[in-house]
């Protein structure tokens, strides 16, 4: 999951959307991610530990959504 997380980040920052794939990415793969350590998390996909406070700001719109009843489909 990391890896392919890594490479999509990595794809999107050539066209300039690294941070929106981040998010995506995130938001995505959220119940995977739950536990990981976000600076962790940064490491292993590749980005600056200064992309942790997104990554837990994604996590938290992802615990927010689900207790709002609203689900990503996909």
């Amino acid at each position: 999951m990391f890896e392919e997380i890594r490479n999509e980040i990595h794809k999107a920052a050539a066209g300039e959307q690294k941070v929106a794939m981040l998010h995506f990415q995130v938001l995505k793969n959220a119940r995977q991610l739950a536990n990981t350590d976000p600076k962790e998390f940064c490491g292993l996909v590749g980005i600056p530990e200064t992309y942790a406070t997104e990554f837990r700001k994604m996590l938290g719109l992802f615990r927010l959504m689900e207790q709002q009843g609203v689900r990503l489909v996909g």
